[in-house]
């Protein structure tokens, strides 16, 4: 007797429907697709330090990159004048951004620890948000506002402030004169904060391909350099220890320490995943919606 092939159709049907459920990827054409990201940072260098290697890897896949940054620069220095200072942050920034792939940057001009008073956190918070509602941001990084003993009231003001502005700006109510001016509320999806406390981090991102162009970006900010290796020795002098191979640098000649001090740094965080070199970030994600989907997972783009 032959079966005929609708029976055969409904028997596989049925016996699929009883097999172990499979879980499936999103699929690759959304999960890969081009993201919007837009970093949120105090000081020309603070990018680089925290997620150079990472921004890298994301300009690599043809993602979107704008930095924002909130201040001038203009204390950063034991030499050279405000006015120095500012000119010399216009110069080193876009050439971090070159040296990483970023493709836009905003510079806010907000004067150097003086943040919170300047700019409090409902004017820097909104200003955040049309900048997010504009770009349309698939990905925010930006300082962790919950990390412990973070001493830099800039660092706080921008973790706050940019932390908000993502949280709220698919709320319409949220500063609706932006409504006006014709950005629409927008959904932010990630949250990817600089984790300075290893008990905070779960994302680790291998950056052994661009750990290179993470150091050639921070040496684009040669006056932030300059004064990364003097704070260093200061710390030195005061500590009564003894390395005459940092105390008698010359800070104008900052290359060997930095490259020493940024490997040394990815070396320990990749000792905790299993790379060479790595970042390491405490990542919010959807607000934890996948825990009501079965057998999906998000692909990472990074």
């Amino acid at each position: 007797m032959t079966t005929e092939p609708r029976v055969i159709a409904e028997a596989e049907a049925v016996l699929e429907a009883v097999q172990e459920p499979e879980t499936k990827l999103v699929p690759e054409g959304l999960a890969r697709r081009r993201k919007r990201v837009v970093v949120f940072e105090a000081h020309g260098d603070d990018m680089e330090f925290t997620c150079g290697g990472t921004i890298a890897k994301f300009a690599n896949g043809g993602h979107e990159i704008t930095l924002v940054v909130a201040t001038d620069n203009d204390k950063g220095s034991f030499e050279l004048s405000v006015d120095e200072l500012r000119a010399a942050r216009d110069k080193e920034v876009q050439g971090g951004a070159t040296v990483l792939g970023v493709g836009r940057v905003v510079c806010l001009g907000y004067s150097d620890g003086e943040l919170l008073e300047q700019a409090p956190l409902h004017v820097l918070r909104g200003r955040f948000m049309r900048i997010i509602r504009e770009v349309k941001a698939d990905i925010v990084f930006t300082w962790d506002p919950f990390t412990p003993y973070e001493g830099h009231p800039d660092h706080r003001a921008v973790a706050m402030a940019a932390s908000e502005a993502a949280s709220f700006a698919h709320l319409p109510l949220y500063y609706p004169d932006h409504m006006e001016e014709g950005l629409a509320p927008h959904y932010v999806g990630e949250q990817w904060f600089f984790a300075k406390a290893p008990r905070d981090q779960n994302k680790f991102v291998d950056i052994t391909d661009t750990i290179d162009r993470k150091i050639e970006a921070l040496y684009q900010h040669e006056s932030q350099m300059v004064l990364t290796v003097q704070d260093l020795q200061f710390a030195l002098q005061a500590s009564g220890l003894e390395a005459p191979w940092l105390a008698d640098l010359d800070p104008h000649d900052y290359k060997r320490v930095i490259d020493r001090r940024i490997r040394a740094v990815a070396r320990a965080v990749g000792q905790q995943c299993g790379f060479e070199y790595a970042e390491g970030f405490r990542r919010t994600r959807f607000g934890g919606v996948m825990r009501l989907v079965e057998d999906q997972e998000l692909e990472e783009d990074v």
